[in-house]
């Protein structure tokens, strides 16, 4: 399984894109230790009930690891290489907007200087 199959199963709206990348971003920060839900909400500022949905999604992809619900236990993110190099990816593509945005408005105080 993969981020791939989790992300196929998700609805297809920003909302949801926004509380991946949140959720897994997250992970990623805190490899190798077990996060209950109420930490990831209390971290990324989503509501409880959209970060269920994305912890199942993750977690029936295998791409976090929890032993059964994950609102019991707590949730675990220990890649694999091949895990890690999709999520890097995943990360980099998601936060490339946001780079482009800065560096234009770089290039605009730049050019004509701030107000």
């Amino acid at each position: 399984m993969s981020l791939r199959t989790a992300l196929a199963s998700l609805p297809d709206d920003r909302t949801t894109a926004i509380a991946v990348r949140e959720v897994v971003a997250f992970f990623a920060a805190h490899t190798s230790t077990p996060i209950d839900i109420e930490r990831v909400t209390r971290a990324t500022g989503l509501s409880e009930d959209r970060v269920q949905g994305v912890l199942q999604a993750l977690c029936s992809a295998s791409v976090l690891h929890c032993d059964g619900e994950p609102r019991l236990k707590g949730v675990n993110f220990d890649p694999d290489r091949v895990l890690a190099m999709e999520v890097d990816r995943f990360l980099r593509r998601t936060n490339a907007p946001a780079t482009r945005v800065q560096a234009s408005v770089g290039k605009y105080l730049n050019r004509f200087g701030q107000t």
